[in-house]
């Protein structure tokens, strides 16, 4: 399972991922209405997730994930969490009809790290959790991926689609 090493120190200063202002958009796909099909396995949390008020900045409302710990700052999934929640400041996109993996670049350590960080970091990903997919589970997720896409997420990795040969 692949998990990226962000400082804890890190996560506590910064504050911004685990915290929403829109329960539609941006949050883990595991909270947002709309149900339908369950999602797949690599993208549910163990148990339920919900997100309840908070304090934000700017006067501006903030949820805030209940799997998130504010005596460390740390998610209580931690190595169990989903897939979304996994690889953030990496992020499951859908752009110009494909999916790939891309970076927030507001999350302070996608600053402190090399963009081959992040690669190496997405080809795992890639191989050892994104290619066991199959091709229905990837139209589950397609919605959620195309709303995820922001203007300045940087691309690191297209991704195939799942379920369909490399050389395809």
């Amino acid at each position: 399972m692949v998990v990226l090493p962000v400082p804890e120190a890190l996560c506590r200063e910064c504050r911004l991922c685990c915290r929403f202002t829109d329960r539609d958009i941006l949050t883990p796909w595991a909270v947002r209405p709309g149900g339908g099909d369950p999602l797949p396995a690599l993208f549910r949390p163990p148990a339920p997730l919900a997100l309840h008020p908070g304090t934000g900045r700017m006067d501006l409302p903030v949820l805030v994930c209940d799997a998130l710990r504010p005596e460390s700052g740390r998610c209580g999934f931690w190595g169990e969490h989903p897939a979304d929640c996994r690889l953030y400041p990496l992020l499951l996109v859908h752009r110009d009809g494909g999916f790939l993996l891309a970076l927030d670049p507001d999350c302070p350590f996608a600053l402190r790290e090399s963009p081959a960080f992040f690669v190496a970091f997405a080809e795992r990903f890639r191989e050892t959790e994104w290619l066991r997919l199959t091709p229905a589970e990837a139209d589950r997720i397609r919605p959620l991926a195309r709303g995820e896409d922001r203007p300045h997420y940087r691309a690191v990795l297209p991704l195939p689609e799942p379920g369909l040969s490399r050389s395809a």
